[in-house]
């Protein structure tokens, strides 16, 4: 049975990821006689504290999910957003921008705290299209952000396998497919699961393609998520009732394919 979250706790969990971010990027040297890594941008984390404040962070989401009996999507999306977060913090240069994430992460945790809590009024809150809208853009930004923080770490650590990486990349990515598709389709989980996992086989498929081109992994994961955004949407409309209208899809299709192609070329060249 579902529990209402005290004030304090919803409080906290909008604020714990912030507090987190910032003293990763505050106090690199917290500890005496740590060790102490260059990141991708050129700046030093304090491995240790960093383990020490994802240890916390992650043991306390996973308190409250067992505390107060969350809805699994209020689960997924805050391991799934923090790491988003924590990775695009770890990897942006300059620090103007990561405030931005920090700020922005408190109003998105903000909105997750919100929207999740368990209220007689809002038993069928996943209908209303705006809050399930903006689900499905969290979920579309975390698989951005896992699969640049993927491809980053491919780059920068050239010698470490890249078939291990894109098999946990496609199983993440599936499984963000799988929860938007399940805000659609509650009694649908057999078909949603072959689904996932025929959506991470070609998401694996995917990354083996995309890594060969002379892209960062911005790019890449760009490129990557927005193919993944539009398998996931044509997935979802198949399993619909009416199935897929291709007659309204073919210039939906054609679009995106001459913006793609454009993009490419932008990328590649500009």
């Amino acid at each position: 049975m579902k529990k209402n979250k005290p004030v304090f706790v919803a409080i906290f969990s909008v604020f714990i990821l912030p507090l987190v971010l910032l003293i990763v990027n505050f106090f690199p040297g917290f500890e005496i006689n740590t060790h102490i890594v260059v990141t991708p941008d050129g700046g030093l984390l304090n491995i240790k504290l960093f383990y020490i404040l994802m240890l916390i962070m992650n043991a306390y989401f996973i308190f409250i999910a067992f505390r107060y009996n969350l809805d699994k999507s209020e689960i997924a999306l805050n391991f799934m957003t923090s790491w988003s977060f924590i990775v695009l913090v770890l990897l942006v240069e300059n620090v103007w921008i990561r405030y931005v994430f920090i700020i922005f992460s408190m109003l998105v945790f903000f909105f997750i705290a919100y929207w999740s809590r368990p209220k007689t009024s809002q038993s069928v809150y996943v209908k209303e299209k705006p809050l399930r809208r903006m689900m499905m853009m969290l979920y579309v930004f975390n698989t951005y952000a896992f699969l640049i923080g993927a491809y980053s770490f491919h780059i920068y650590f050239t010698n470490f396998s890249f078939v291990f990486i894109s098999v946990v990349s496609s199983i993440y990515s599936a499984f963000a497919a799988y929860m938007i598709w399940s805000l659609y389709f509650k009694s649908e989980f057999k078909k949603l699961v072959v689904w996932s996992i025929i959506f991470a086989t070609i998401i694996f498929e995917l990354m083996w393609v995309m890594v060969y081109l002379p892209f960062g992994y911005l790019a890449l994961g760009f490129l990557t998520v927005w193919i993944w955004y539009l398998l996931q949407l044509f997935v979802r409309f198949h399993l619909n009732k009416e199935d897929i209208i291709w007659k309204q899809q073919i210039n939906f299709l054609l679009v995106n394919l001459i913006l793609y192609i454009l993009v490419l070329y932008i990328i590649r060249w500009v």
